[in-house]
């Protein structure tokens, strides 16, 4: 008989384990469509801006609020017609469309079907994974369990102090911040130890999460208000004021582009907390990447004073492309906040006495506060003396270059002074046996 309650204790308890399950990821995939959703009317919204400007640019040669546009449709979608022209006018400029859209559809078909199939993935395959995930506690439990049953089969056992742990555990406030097991018995104190450390490992995961959607949203609001500001701005005045239009039209494009740019920040670190980042591990030569990007710098910025320094030849292994990003970031950070004609220099070589392979970045900028130097490298976060200045940062990029380093078995090494500069040295400790072996 016991046997057979057990049994059946242990198929409620999957059940009710695979019923939250479900509930959490029905409310992902959930989120997941809001998401989507939310892209897609964005894409299509800025679509429709850009080919406008570009019609009537290409055709009229200047843009105007105030024209009049039409889409013709003929028998099939080949057939679109594009016509546009001033109000009054009795002549029309026009365009066949046709191909153009029937390509976008299809984009957009695929597209859309890409993500229909992501959310038909999730739904089919999500609740696996959210039980892979919650595996870990529930072993815990059961392992609780098992130790309560065990004590329960002593002679004379003390049944009162394992209820009050079930009892603890089942009226716990998860949802407060300072909730925590306290049974003060030094017999359960392993088990109570064990349960607070979990809990306050899935509260920062679950912070850290909540902070991101929050950053995220707060950092996509502000591009979105300025868009929607100037579109109102050049309806109630940019029909008559040209330095309005201008204005305008500058501003929606520069707030687009950031605006894209966070996106493909953002889309980044989801891959990279996923694990869906691919990597192409390979033997690299560090002196030979350093110098494209050294090169590039040279190339793409004449306002700074760029110095490249080798010190031996280092051999990492990693992906060529992502220690290019890494680098490329440190140095765009060094470029916006160092003065027009100051230095910076890039190094690169091994670092004595154990010839440790490694690059840096050092510039003669604003540098950093102690506090800055701590947080550097937290999503969104930008020090005072920047924050809200004209260099167009998102506050990913060095969260971005961590994520390389640390995919390299690499770290930071940061020396910074308000007023004087900051020096970013790249060191990848793993990498230094395999270089030794690698010939010279």
């Amino acid at each position: 008989m016991s046997t057979e309650n057990g049994q059946e204790k242990k198929q409620n308890e999957a059940v009710k384990v695979t019923s939250i399950a479900r509930k959490i990821n029905f409310e992902n995939v959930y989120h997941l469509f809001t998401a989507y959703l939310a892209f897609d009317v964005l894409v299509c919204v800025l679509l429709a801006v850009v080919f406008i400007y570009g019609m009537d640019m290409e055709m009229i040669g200047e843009f105007s609020i105030t024209y009049s546009r039409k889409l013709l449709f003929g028998t099939s979608l080949r057939d679109v017609v594009y016509q546009v022209g001033k109000k009054g006018d009795s002549y029309f400029y026009q365009i066949e469309i046709g191909n153009w859209l029937l390509w976008l559809g299809i984009a957009g078909i695929a597209v859309v079907a890409c993500q229909l199939l992501e959310l038909v993935g999730r739904l089919i395959n999500g609740t696996a994974d959210v039980r892979k995930k919650l595996r870990p506690l529930n072993e815990l439990a059961a392992k609780a369990q098992e130790l309560s049953e065990l004590a329960f089969q002593e002679a004379e056992p003390d049944e009162t102090k394992y209820h009050n742990l079930e009892d603890a555990i089942s009226n716990l406030k998860v949802e407060k911040p300072d909730a925590r097991i306290r049974m003060h018995d030094k017999e359960l104190e392993g088990i109570e130890t064990a349960l607070n450390d979990l809990l306050e490992r899935m509260r920062a995961s679950y912070k850290q999460q909540v902070q991101f959607v929050s950053d995220a949203s707060h950092e996509l609001r502000t591009p979105i208000a300025v868009i929607q500001g100037y579109v109102n701005m050049l309806d109630r005045w940019g029909k008559d004021d040209e330095a309005i239009l201008t204005e305008s039209i500058e501003a929606i494009k520069n707030e687009s582009t950031h605006m894209q740019k966070l996106v493909e920040q953002l889309l980044f670190l989801a891959r990279g907390d996923s694990n869906r980042q691919t990597l192409d591990m390979q033997m690299r030569n560090l002196n030979d990447i350093m110098r494209e990007v050294y090169e590039e710098s040279l190339m793409i910025d004449e306002k700074h004073h760029y110095i490249f320094e080798e010190s031996g030849n280092a051999f990492v292994y990693g992906d060529a492309d992502m220690l290019k990003q890494s680098a490329r970031i440190l140095i765009d950070n060094a470029a916006k906040y160092t003065s027009e004609g100051e230095d910076i220099t890039i190094r690169v070589g091994n670092l004595a006495p154990e010839g440790v392979p490694f690059y840096g970045i050092q510039d003669n900028g604003i540098g950093m506060s102690c506090q800055d130097v701590e947080h550097a490298f937290d999503r969104f976060y930008r020090a005072d003396a920047v924050r809200g200045s004209s260099t167009g940062g998102t506050g990913l990029g060095l969260s971005i270059a961590k994520w390389i380093v640390e995919k390299h078995q690499g770290y930071y090494d940061i020396v910074s002074r308000e007023g004087l500069g900051t020096r970013f040295n790249v060191i990848f400790p793993q990498n230094n046996e395999k270089e030794n072996k690698m010939p010279h």
